[in-house]
């Protein structure tokens, strides 16, 4: 180290700032996420709504998976209807993404909700959320229509990608993770800006833009800690079950499913957790980018920082 400092300051000077940068990222970001779990501390019932999404969605995975199924064998067992059941294949891809988006959207209202209550003082019941998602299912269904569009023309892209050589398929996969990756950023507001000011799917993307535009830019990535921190507990969680197994293995059968089941149901709870905290934040940031000042509980530099006010 000392040596790179007198034969090449200008390279030491940039690891330090490259060092100190990346330390204020992972200091910011756990400060975002504390502030985060204020929230949801004092709003516990926005566990719910994710748990919840998940029960609908294995429901309604579950019953789609009867056609999925079935479609096959009478391809198999029938050639001459295969354009027609190519065609039935797509519709049930469809509405599969239709449905995971409805129930997925309509519990997501729920959380950007409370958490909207909360950041102006109040505080929303689990019945007043499920009650203000019921009055925006109209606009929840069109987004989803929107969302189930969108998804369907990545999978077209998936079958066309199949069907190339290895050097399509390299292309029109990198196409399809840019587009995806795009899409992920542009709608990032999207929810706020329906809970916000009930807007329609275009008008929310056109808002979630715009908030985009006028604060994150392309600094939005780099302050996406959350997913870092979530790694760090699940991996914490891997060691400590690794421990654990290496310690009673041989206890039997019965300790090791014991020890797996725990780290299963914790690893699901820090996945639930910091669900939440990011569709909190996300609220608290769109708050601040769209009206100028921080929501209740949250500071404005801390804000300011993440967001780089241009």
């Amino acid at each position: 180290m000392l040596r790179i400092l007198i034969l090449r300051p200008k390279r030491f000077l940039n690891d330090i700032s490259n060092l100190i940068i990346t330390m204020n990222v992972f200091s910011r970001s756990w400060e975002f996420t504390k502030l985060s779990f204020r929230v949801i501390k004092k709003d516990k019932e926005l566990l719910l709504y994710p748990m919840l999404a998940s029960f609908f969605s294995l429901l309604y995975s579950i019953a789609m998976l009867v056609p999925s199924i079935i479609i096959p064998i009478l391809e198999a067992t029938n050639p001459d209807y295969s354009t027609l059941i190519g065609t039935t294949e797509y519709i049930f891809v469809f509405l599969t993404y239709l449905g995971l988006a409805f129930i997925s959207t309509f519990f997501n209202v729920c959380v950007v909700y409370t958490a909207k209550v909360r950041f102006e003082g109040g505080n929303a019941k689990f019945g007043e959320s499920l009650g203000f998602a019921i009055k925006r299912i109209p606009t929840i269904f069109m987004w989803s229509l929107l969302s189930a569009t969108v998804g369907l023309f990545f999978y077209l892209l998936d079958n066309i990608a199949q069907s190339l050589g290895k050097a399509g398929q390299i292309i029109v996969s990198i196409l399809r993770g840019i587009l995806g990756m795009l899409w992920s950023i542009l709608t990032i507001f999207v929810v706020p800006a329906m809970v916000y000011y009930n807007l329609s799917p275009f008008k929310a993307i056109k808002k979630s833009t715009q908030t985009l535009k006028k604060t994150w830019g392309e600094s939005i990535l780099r302050y996406y800690g959350l997913g870092l921190l979530q790694f760090l507990f699940i991996f914490l969680g891997i060691i400590i079950a690794g421990i654990l197994l290496f310690l009673f293995y041989q206890s039997g059968i019965t300790a090791i499913l014991i020890i797996v089941g725990a780290f299963l149901v914790y690893a699901i709870i820090v996945s639930l957790v910091f669900q939440v905290a990011e569709k909190v934040f996300n609220t608290a940031l769109f708050v601040y980018a769209d009206k100028g000042k921080a929501p209740t509980g949250y500071k404005s530099g801390i804000l300011r920082e993440a967001i780089k006010v241009k």
